[in-house]
C-alpha cells in the first residue's frame, strides 16, 4: 500500500510541516531553548528585570536562525513562554487592550530588583595581589638583566684584556628601574632585602649579593 508522501517525510527526516506550508527541523530542545530565553532575560537592563518579548524573539533567531515556535507545538512565542510559569512571569504594559500592548518577561526564580538581574560575571577581577620580594629566580633575572647592556654593562676593558669595566652611577637607579616594570614585586621590599646583603649600588648586587638571596 503506498503511503502518503508528507507523513513519509516526516519519518524519514523528522521534520514538521508548519501552518504556512513550509518544513523545519528541531535543532535544540525545549529544555536548552527555554534556558536560552532566562540568558536573554538576565541581559536587560530595564528595572525590575524585564525584557521586552520581542528583543527575547531577536536573540533567539540570533542563536538559532531557524527557531520558530511551531517547532514545539506553539503557536506563538508568548504560548511557549506562558507554559513555563515556573521559569518566567509575564507583564502586559495595557492589560486591557492585550492585541495593542507590549509585552514584558521577568524570572519567575529571581526577586524582582529595582536595577535589574546581576549577570554573573565569567572572568571575575582577582583581587589584586600585595606587592612581594622577588623569588630566587627573579633574583637570578635582575643578575642577568644587570650584567647587560641595558644594566650595568659589564664587559672586556679595551685598556686591560684580562680585566673588566662597567657602569654604575653608585646607586640602585637601574635595579628600582627593573623592579619598577614587574608592579608584583615590592620596590622598598627588595631594596631593603638587597642592602641587607650588601649591595649598596647595582653594581654591588652583583658583587655581594649574589648567591645570598633566600632560596624559595
Amino acid at each position: 500500500m503506498a503511503l502518503n508522501a508528507k507523513c513519509l517525510g516526516v519519518q524519514m527526516t523528522g521534520q514538521l510541516e508548519t501552518d504556512d506550508g513550509q518544513t523545519s527541523t528541531n535543532t535544540v530542545d525545549e529544555g536548552e531553548l527555554i534556558d536560552e530565553i532566562e540568558r536573554i532575560v538576565r541581559q536587560t537592563k530595564k528595572a525590575y528585570g524585564y525584557q521586552h518579548l520581542s528583543a527575547i524573539g531577536t536573540g533567539l533567531r540570533v542563536r538559532y536562525p531557524d527557531f520558530s515556535p511551531k517547532q514545539y507545538g506553539y503557536k506563538k512565542l508568548l504560548d511557549l513562554i506562558e507554559a513555563h510559569p515556573d521559569r518566567f512571569k509575564i507583564k502586559w504594559s495595557a492589560p486591557a487592550h492585550k492585541g495593542k500592548s507590549h509585552v514584558w518577561v521577568r524570572l519567575a526564580t529571581e526577586p524582582k530588583r529595582k536595577k535589574g538581574y546581576a549577570m554573573p560575571s565569567v572572568d571575575k577581577a582577582k583581587p589584586k595581589q600585595k606587592p612581594r620580594l622577588m623569588t630566587a629566580q627573579e633574583f637570578a633575572r635582575l643578575c642577568e638583566w644587570l650584567e647587560g647592556p641595558k644594566g650595568c654593562y659589564f664587559r672586556t676593558d679595551p685598556n686591560s684584556p684580562d680585566g673588566m669595566t662597567w657602569t654604575c652611577d653608585g646607586s640602585l637607579r637601574k635595579t628600582k628601574q627593573w623592579l619598577r616594570r614587574r608592579p608584583f614585586l615590592s620596590i622598598d621590599g627588595n631594596v631593603k632585602q638587597i642592602k641587607h646583603l650588601g649591595g649598596y649600588c647595582d653594581c654591588e648586587v652583583l658583587f655581594n649579593a649574589v648567591g645570598d638571596w633566600p632560596q624559595d
